[in-house]
């Protein structure tokens, strides 16, 4: 049983960990503007790019990466709070992958901003 508390133990720490690496990526896309750190912009040709709308897909990334940074890290607070550790592995999986539904149906409801450099 110790051997199994450790273990819940080490993907709670691991799930905040991996929420303020997120926000770390946020603040470094948002604020400081690095937008070679996006996948897609960094071997995209100076003639993609010029179509391409920077600022905006900064902005766009660094919002949600923020957000999602906030809530792995707040989570595993909440569910130690709540006492419902036993629950929180269910939680990881879902939360990523409505994370990543989301970022695509944005994106693609959001394209004409994206490349709004035509």
């Amino acid at each position: 049983m110790d051997k199994i508390i450790d273990v819940i133990k080490q993907v709670i720490v691991s799930g905040e960990t991996a929420g303020l690496v997120f926000i770390a990526i946020a603040i470094i896309i948002g604020v400081f503007k690095q937008h070679w750190l996006i996948a897609g912009v960094n071997t995209a040709s100076k003639k993609e790019l010029a179509k391409i709308d920077l600022e905006y897909v900064g902005k766009y990334f660094g919002i949600f990466f923020g957000i999602f940074g906030l809530i792995l890290f707040v989570a595993p607070i909440i569910f130690r709070y709540l006492n419902i550790v036993k629950y929180y592995h269910y939680f990881i999986p879902i939360i990523t992958i409505a994370f990543v539904a989301f970022m695509f149906l944005y994106g693609h409801i959001k394209k004409d901003r994206i490349y709004k450099r035509r």
